[in-house]
Parts: C-alpha cells; sequence; structure tokens
C-alpha cells in the first residue's frame, strides 16, 4: 500500500489527520455511502495522480543526485578554509608588498578552497614556495611566512606521500642494504687475510660464494639460501666444540657482518607493496587537522594525536614516509633551544694574564747561573671547525724576563733573557664531557749580553782584552744556551699548563655530566637530540626537548648577525614541555605557592637558589587559589613581538564568588631601550570554558580576572645589564636586544662585555733553596 505524508506526518501512523481521528472515518453512516461510487472514482484519481507526482519526483531526485565525486590529493585533508592565522598579513604593507598579500590571498584562497586538479594544487604550491622566497629578509612578514613556510611544506609532502611508490622504496632499501652486506663481506675477508686459518673461515662462511651473489644477483634464491645458513652459522657459534674458535668467532668483524645479514633479511620478508589509501588519507587527515589545532592552541592533545598519527603511517608506508618526515623535523621536530657565542665573548670572558716572579739558579754550560726572572702568560681561545663537538684550543701568550750572571772560572757574563712563549691545547666538548689533548708549548729565546768581567779586569791594558774574548766566547755558545734557556722554559711552562687545564676540565666534567645532566635527567628536562659544531668564529649548541607524544620547534625566522657575543633562542615548544612536567593539571594552589614551584624547579635544574618576584598579597583575602584545568593548564605562545601567557583556570578566593575555568591570555611585550628592558602587558582576554547561561555573568567575571591579572603582571622596567660570578670574577652582560617571532624568543648579548677580577690574597710561595734549578 503507498504512503501518502500529510503535514509532514504518515497517513497510516498518526491517528489524527486534520485534527479528525482516522477511526472515526472508518465509521461512516449509511446516508453517505450512497456517494461512495462517486468519492471511490475521484479517490482513486487523486490517489493515481498522487503517485504519478511522487513517482516523477523520486526519479528527478535519483536523476539530480550526482555521483559523490573521489577527493583528490590534498582535498579533503586540509581544512575547508584558510586558517585563521593565514588570512590576513600585517597590516600597513605598502607598494609591491600590498600586491605580494593580494597574491598570497588568492593562491590561499584557491588552495584552500576550490577543488583544485593535482596539477593545479601542485603549482598552487610551487607558486605560495615563491612568495616566501621572495619576502626572505623582510622582518615585517617574518611572523607571516614562518606560518606559511609550514604549511607549504606539510601540503607538498602530503601530496608526495599520497603519490608514494611503496614496492619502489622498498626496492631502494633493499638495494642499500645489500651494499652494505657486500662492504661488510669484503671487509671480513681482508681481515681474514692476515690470519694464517683465514681461508678455513672464508670456506666455511662460504664468503666467496657470497660476494659472487651480491656482484652478480645470478639467483635470488640462492643468495637467499646463502644468507640463511650464514645466519644459521651464527646463532649456533656457540655449539662449536673449541673454546679458542668460539672465541675468535666472537670477534667484532664477524659480528658486523652478521648484523648486515639480520637486516639485509629482514628487509626482505614479504611486505605489502600496496598501501590502503583510505587508511592514508584519513591518518592524513589526522595529522594535518591536529597540527592546525596546535599551530592555534599549542595543545597537549593535539600534539598527541599528530605524533599517533604520524606513527600509525611509519606503520602503514613503512620506508615511504620520508618526504612527510623531513617536513615534520624541519617544522615540528627541530631543536627548540639554540645557543651561539662568538670566540671574541669568550676570549673577554676568560682572558686571565698572571705574572710570577722568581729567582734563577742553574748551570748552564758550565756556568753557575743565578739572577731573577718574571714570567707573564696570558689565556685565551681559538675556535676550530667541528661538525659533531664544540673543538677549541686553550691558548698560551706570554714571555720571560731574566736577568742574570753566568759564572765561570775565567769570567762572569751579565745576561738579560727576553723569552717568547706561545702554546695551545686542544679541547673537544660533546655535551657530557670535555676531553683534552697533550698541551704545545714552543719558546723563542732570545739573550743578550749586556756586560762581562774576567780576571783580567784588575790590570787596566788587560781587561778590555780579557772581556772581548769572553764576549767571542759568549757569542760562540750563543745558539746553545738560547736553546738550552728555551728548553729550560718548556720543561717549567708545559707540565703546568697542561696540569692546570686539566684539573680544570675535570672540576667542569663533574659538574656538566656528574651534576648538570644528572638534575636535568632527574627533572624529565634532558634533551631528546642535541648537536654541538663549532666553525673559526663561533660555537653552536642546539638541544630539543620533546618527549613522546609532544612537538618541538621549526627553525628560526631571524638570521643572527655575527657581530652579536650570544645569541639565546628559545621556542615556545621548550617552555611548554618544559611547563607539562610540573604536573599543574587538575591542581588547586595558591599564587604564591606556584611561584614557589617554579623557583624549586629552577632550582633543581641550576643547582643553586632562585628567586623570583611575587604578586602581591590581599591583606584581608589572602593569596588567590588557582583551580587549573584538566589539561594544558599554563601555554606560552609566541607570535607578532609578543610572548602571550596562556593559563586555564579559574579562581578562589576569600570573600569573593568563584570565577569558573577560563582560558585567560596576558601579552606581553619586551623593548630593550640602551640601558633598560620594557617590559608592558598588553589587553587581558578572559574566555569561559563553558558558556554560562547569562553573558552578563561572563562579563563580570572578566573584569575580575583582568583585575588580578594586571596585579600580577604590572609594566616592568628592569637593567639590561645582567651581573653573573664565574669563579674568581664578576661579569656583566648588556642585553642588545629580545625578540619575540614565529614562537621564538631570541635575546641577544652585545659585544660590551665588561669582566671584573676577584682578587684574593694568597699566601707568599716559600723561599726557593739556593741550589734550586729553575722549573
Amino acid at each position: 500500500m503507498s504512503r501518502v505524508l500529510v503535514n509532514g506526518g504518515d497517513r497510516y501512523s498518526n491517528p489524527f489527520v486534520d485534527g479528525v481521528r482516522s477511526d472515526m472515518l472508518l465509521k461512516e453512516s449509511n446516508r453517505t455511502r450512497k456517494n461512495q461510487k462517486y468519492f471511490g472514482v475521484l479517490g482513486v484519481a487523486v490517489l493515481g495522480l498522487a503517485s504519478l507526482a511522487l513517482v516523477v519526483t523520486t526519479t528527478m531526485a535519483v536523476e539530480d543526485k550526482k555521483p559523490e565525486k573521489a577527493d583528490v590529493g590534498l582535498q579533503g585533508i586540509l581544512p575547508p578554509e584558510v586558517p585563521e592565522d593565514l588570512s590576513e598579513a600585517p597590516e600597513g604593507l605598502e607598494g609591491k608588498w600590498a600586491t605580494w598579500d593580494q597574491q598570497v590571498s588568492d593562491l590561499l584562497a584557491k588552495l584552500y578552497e576550490s577543488d583544485l586538479t593535482l596539477k593545479q594544487q601542485k603549482q598552487t604550491l610551487a607558486a605560495l614556495q615563491t612568495k616566501i622566497q621572495d619576502a626572505q629578509g623582510q622582518a615585517v612578514l617574518a611572523d607571516y611566512t614562518g606560518r606559511l613556510q609550514r604549511r607549504v611544506e606539510i601540503a607538498d609532502a602530503v601530496l608526495k606521500t599520497l603519490q608514494v611508490d611503496v614496492a619502489a622504496v622498498k626496492a631502494a632499501q633493499l638495494k642499500a642494504q645489500q651494499n652494505k652486506l657486500a662492504k661488510a663481506t669484503a671487509a671480513l675477508k681482508k681481515y681474514l687475510a692476515t690470519m694464517d686459518n683465514g681461508n678455513g673461515w672464508v670456506d666455511y662462511l662460504q664468503l666467496n660464494s657470497l660476494q659472487k651473489e651480491l656482484k652478480n644477483s645470478y639467483s635470488e634464491v640462492e643468495l637467499m639460501d646463502l644468507l640463511k645458513s650464514l645466519q644459521k652459522k651464527f646463532e649456533e657459534r656457540g655449539a662449536l666444540t673449541d673454546a679458542e674458535q668460539r672465541k675468535f668467532f666472537n670477534r667484532p668483524q664477524f659480528k658486523n657482518l652478521e648484523k648486515s645479514v639480520r637486516a639485509f633479511l629482514a628487509d626482505s620478508k614479504p611486505g605489502a607493496t600496496k598501501i590502503d589509501a583510505g587508511k592514508v588519507r584519513k591518518q592524513l587527515t589526522t595529522l594535518v587537522s591536529n597540527l592546525e589545532e596546535y599551530e592555534a592552541s599549542e595543545s597537549n592533545k593535539n600534539s598527541f594525536e599528530a605524533r599517533k598519527a604520524y606513527a600509525l603511517l611509519r606503520q602503514e608506508l613503512s620506508g615511504g614516509l620520508e618526504p612527510l618526515t623531513t617536513a615534520l623535523r624541519n617544522n615540528y621536530f627541530n631543536y627548540n633551544l639554540r645557543v651561539m657565542v662568538a670566540e671574541d665573548f669568550i676570549n673577554r670572558l676568560i682572558n686571565d694574564s698572571t705574572c710570577e716572579t722568581g729567582p734563577v739558579v742553574d748551570c748552564i754550560l758550565g756556568a753557575y747561573v743565578t739572577g731573577n726572572q718574571a714570567t707573564t702568560t696570558e689565556i685565551g681561545v681559538d675556535f676550530k671547525p667541528s661538525d659533531s663537538t664544540l673543538r677549541f684550543d686553550l691558548t698560551l701568550n706570554g714571555f720571560t724576563n731574566s736577568e742574570t750572571s753566568g759564572t765561570t772560572s775565567q769570567a762572569t757574563i751579565y745576561t738579560s733573557g727576553h723569552h717568547q712563549i706561545w702554546g695551545t691545547k686542544e679541547i673537544n666538548f660533546d655535551g657530557d664531557l670535555f676531553e683534552t689533548q697533550p698541551a704545545w708549548v714552543e719558546v723563542a729565546a732570545n739573550n743578550t749580553t749586556v756586560g762581562a768581567s774576567t780576571k783580567l779586569d784588575r790590570i787596566p791594558l788587560l781587561a778590555g782584552i780579557g772581556r772581548n774574548m769572553a764576549y767571542r766566547r759568549t757569542a760562540e755558545l750563543k745558539g746553545e744556551a738560547e736553546a738550552i734557556a728555551a728548553q729550560r722554559v718548556r720543561d717549567r711552562v708545559r707540565p703546568r699548563f697542561d696540569e692546570e687545564v686539566d684539573e680544570r676540565i675535570g672540576r667542569a666534567n663533574e659538574e656538566v655530566d656528574g651534576k648538570l645532566n644528572k638534575r636535568l635527567r632527574d627533572n624529565g628536562l634532558f634533551p631528546s637530540a642535541r648537536s654541538y659544531a663549532s666553525t673559526d668564529t663561533h660555537l653552536y649548541i642546539r638541544t630539543r626537548l620533546m618527549d613522546t607524544g609532544e612537538l618541538a620547534a621549526n627553525s628560526p625566522p631571524l638570521t643572527i648577525s655575527a657581530d652579536e657575543s650570544v645569541v639565546l633562542q628559545l621556542h615556545e615548544s621548550v617552555m611548554n614541555n618544559s611547563l607539562s612536567r610540573m604536573n599543574l593539571e587538575g591542581r588547586k594552589i595558591t599564587d604564591q605557592d606556584l611561584i614557589t614551584e617554579f623557583e624549586k624547579s629552577i632550582e633543581d635544574v641550576l643547582g643553586r637558589k632562585f628567586k623570583l618576584e611575587r604578586p602581591p598579597v590581599d591583606p584581608d583575602k589572602g593569596p588567590n587559589i588557582l583551580a587549573f584545568d584538566d589539561h594544558d593548564p599554563i601555554r606560552v605562545q609566541i607570535t607578532d613581538n609578543t610572548l602571550n601567557l596562556i593559563l586555564r583556570c579559574g579562581f578562589e578566593q576569600q570573600g569573593e564568588t568563584a570565577v569558573p575555568t577560563q582560558v585567560i591570555t596576558v601579552p606581553l611585550h619586551f623593548n630593550v631601550d640602551g640601558d633598560k628592558i620594557h617590559i608592558t602587558r598588553g589587553d587581558v582576554k578572559s574566555s569561559p570554558v563553558v558558556r554560562p547561561e547569562r553573558i552578563a555573568s561572563q562579563i563580570a567575571r572578566a573584569g575580575v580576572v583582568r583585575n588580578k591579572m594586571e596585579k600580577a603582571f604590572p609594566d616592568r622596567v628592569e637593567d639590561s645589564q645582567v651581573k653573573a660570578k664565574l669563579e674568581n670574577r664578576t661579569v656583566y652582560l648588556d642585553i642588545t636586544g629580545i625578540k619575540a617571532n614565529d614562537g621564538w624568543l631570541t635575546i641577544t648579548v652585545g659585544n660590551d662585555t665588561t669582566v671584573e677580577k676577584n682578587e684574593s690574597k694568597l699566601p707568599l710561595p716559600p723561599e726557593p733553596a739556593e741550589t734550586a734549578s729553575v722549573k
């Protein structure tokens, strides 16, 4: 039976139709039956027309409904609209940059909001990349182009991932493993060739046959059989009856080949050469959407979901994920703490000049030499290029001045000495330990004869002759005497140089590896990746704090000037990942206790006391109580020369109505002006996590929150000169700039570094014995 909808309902399921019960229609009176034929014909006609209309309408609807078009490339993966932080470039652009802005806006609209073909998507991404390159060096666009660069690189990597040929990738990986296996086989054969019984081992392991198969690839079956047989011999090496053979078979040269065999066999296992395209698209969509949310909120949840999607993609695509991995490594897995230090700065920091005086008592070329000497030395550094360590030479420069008399039975020669000293001691630091090399010291001795006396001095006519003879003899022995003097100085300076440097390096190693690294590990702050490098002029330290489920940084947007002494760059992710270790989620804590916890966390890392400025406490109401949300209680977001402190918390205070959880944004601006740093607070924003029933309530709460934040974060002016103590000296560092761009807080220290030595009174050394030698 056909079903006719009336007033949006089903006539046979609705007891009321047009206000009349349907069972009443069935109870017709006899006087209506005479019109039954007439109404029956009319009903059939109406029913027929209605059925015809229904059929026609249904047919038209079916004809109008087009089959769903499959998504192409980035369609359905990218957001349907241009991300908010890309929708507008900085205000005030003029001339060609205003045109640039419009062109970028048009390209983004095409990419996100139009149904482009695969070819058009690639062309649009290429055009956007060109625009990014055009804007390089434009400080006003640094933030914007940084955000744009991340989107373009991820989108391009997604496209390449969608088109990956897993079979080709797998074949390339297998070829690489085959090359490694061939090298390991050749290395073992070369090693065995030096042994008396080496040929026996070559035959036992069938290395010649293995090399032939690897080179010519005659039969994949034979190669696999050879490798399986070889692997079995490695696994059963413990069954050899001869103990010496077992010991020999366990040498590293065999284990290198064993490792290569296992890797090749593992990669040769039958695997999927086709991928589940739907699953890949789903995970790519999840990855991109969570990266977009992370860009906006820095949320731990989004970073976790993005990392999870990436892990699932690695499982599905095996080795075919290189483009995406590279894009993520550059933009979300990058180092989030960077330090650059100039050689000139370190030289001014550690420069130490000493002057030591003492007697000279020695025997040189048969002469008894006595007198006094003064040695002045200066310590410095000379950076050396290295890709994996901080490499530098500790340098020693100085001179020894001496006034001596050398006496023999015939004469006494008076000599003035000026000996140049220079030396180096190489030091390498890998993040854990400083390693030193033996010192090298060279001396250029220069003696000048300033007088002579002989036994003939009492005879006026012979005195001059006697002195001239003494001068000639001294000149004849000058080269040998200076060589001996140089050796004496070298023997005195080099051991002491070695000893003092090695002692200090030992203390530094104990402090870094024994204490600092341990404190970082104990607090969950030890970097997951580290990089140390040096050039002729600078040292570079890069570290990444990123645990499972976390994201890290992009490349810094600012170019570092070589004129700066020190540049410290902190990405918002290193701050946020550090804050996550404090476990503030869901806690209630007073603002005073929160400051105490921050102080303790910093003290635990630094190993010394640290104090922070505390917010004022209302004498009547007491401290504020912060009720933190269950996720992302405190986050930092850095953009457009602003550091935004974002809190998700409610407030409780004696005598006040509790404020439910709010998302509070406190913008902080930094400006270095001469010898002062101005820290100004922008407009505090507060929005509810759960929308209240009455808007007026939220307006009142936002006012309360704003008042509390303005008291907690007043505008401040600080000195730009920072004082620090370093062993026996006080260092004054002048901060010349603080920039907050594209996730990075960059702090620069200028060249006007002042170092003051804190002299301490040392006890005088004991008087040397008369027979003591020069040391």
